[in-house]
């Protein structure tokens, strides 16, 4: 009997340098050293085998395909959804670091310029002073 238990970690870095993975990736496996130790021990007098898996995603939105691709292979995605579900990470990493720049602005600026009836756009949520997005 083959038993796999799996370790998925999500680490979501700053991606201005060309190795974010492989540092990312680094502190995953550091960060959980000693519990996948742990369940490795426990595994094997079960005959359990324990895998890390680690997602790794840019504050900007980015994906390293290769890596993406092999931890979908390891979770035995269909590869025809492979590309699908890549995108809508992309999407959903995008609309995060939207949310975060929302923020920023509206702690920067404070509620000014929210007074009053032409203070509302339609359609457009307001950012900052006259800023609308």
């Amino acid at each position: 009997m083959n038993r796999e238990s799996l370790a998925i970690e999500f680490k979501r870095t700053q991606d201005t340098r060309s190795n974010y993975v492989e540092k990312a990736t680094a502190v995953a496996q550091a960060q959980y050293s000693s519990l996948l130790a742990g369940l490795r021990a426990v595994g094997q007098v079960k005959e359990w085998q324990t895998q890390q898996i680690v997602f790794v995603s840019g504050a900007c939105g980015s994906v390293h395909v290769e890596s993406f691709n092999k931890n979908m292979k390891a979770l035995e995605v269909l590869e025809s959804k492979w590309d699908p579900i890549r995108q809508k990470l992309v999407r959903r990493l995008l609309e995060e670091q939207d949310k975060v720049l929302r923020s920023y602005f509206a702690q920067k600026g404070g509620t000014r310029g929210q007074r009053g009836e032409g203070s509302h756009r339609k359609g457009q949520e307001h950012v900052k002073w006259d800023m609308h997005v």
